[in-house]
């Protein structure tokens, strides 16, 4: 493992923080890659894409609050700079904080145009690598396990090594999402299908991670996820009583008569 890249000084580049940098530069990067592909790029666009980048920062921010209650006390004597860069960040938070920006910012611009599909390759790439600065920073793993892949830090019993179970889903649906994206008929759906079966499988895996337990024995992104993952459900059941995904029927061939 390496939690640390390099050290000079009083200057300590940490793993985490640049595989965070460089994913979030990635996923702005294919989005940005997606927009131009599909002609969408417009002023309007760029201030809803700020508005994204704001909430996600935001929303990682208030769901680590809400996980940890108990970091914000120690954080709140720090420096600002110093208070952001140690304490928690949370994917569910970002995704969540990120897609109300979008939201708004599409409501207050008059702007409505489903742009999700946009997205729906870069979340999944750039889950990815910030789950691997995660894997090398030796961030806690999950619960104790037997299995064969369990895997032991500093001496501990071997734990559910919960971040690559994150990054192989995550491979999985970016190849998905890569291979069958253009097959989903109405727009948007394809990024909702993903955030579907992200937030169902994050539920699960919740279970073998080691996050403060709340109420009914849930962490606190067990508590966001099934709001999300519901609302996701009722669209996707809607889809199907509209027969949205219904395909036409091809027209039937016209054969003109010869003349006799």
């Amino acid at each position: 493992m390496h939690p640390i890249l390099g050290s000079w000084g009083d200057f300590t580049l940490y793993t985490h923080d640049v595989f965070s940098v460089v994913a979030i530069l990635v996923g702005l990067g294919i989005y940005y890659v997606e927009l131009r592909r599909r002609g969408w790029l417009e002023p309007r666009i760029v201030w809803i894409s700020m508005a994204a980048v704001l909430g996600a920062g935001v929303g990682m921010r208030l769901a680590t609050a809400w996980e940890r209650p108990d970091w914000w006390v120690t954080y709140a004597a720090l420096p600002l700079s110093q208070a952001l860069e140690v304490s928690g960040k949370s994917i569910i938070g970002a995704i969540a904080g990120g897609y109300l920006a979008i939201a708004v910012s599409k409501r207050a611009l008059g702007y409505h145009r489903s742009t999700g599909d946009a997205y729906a390759l870069a979340i999944p790439v750039a889950t990815v690598i910030g789950r691997i600065g995660c894997f090398l920073s030796e961030l806690p793993l999950g619960t104790p396990t037997t299995l064969p892949w369990g895997i032991s830090v500093a001496g501990s019993v071997p734990m559910h090594p919960t971040m690559l179970y994150e990054i192989g889903f995550n491979l999985i649906a970016a190849v998905l999402v890569w291979r069958y994206r253009r097959r989903v008929p109405v727009p948007g759906d394809a990024l909702k299908l993903y955030l579907l079966a992200a937030g169902i499988f994050r539920f699960l895996v919740e279970f073998l991670r080691t996050s403060p337990r709340q109420a009914l024995d849930l962490t606190a992104p067990q508590w966001i996820l099934m709001p999300l993952v519901a609302l996701l459900c009722i669209h996707f059941i809607r889809q199907i009583q509209r027969r949205a995904w219904r395909i036409p029927a091809a027209p039937m061939p016209h054969f003109e008569e010869a003349p006799a």
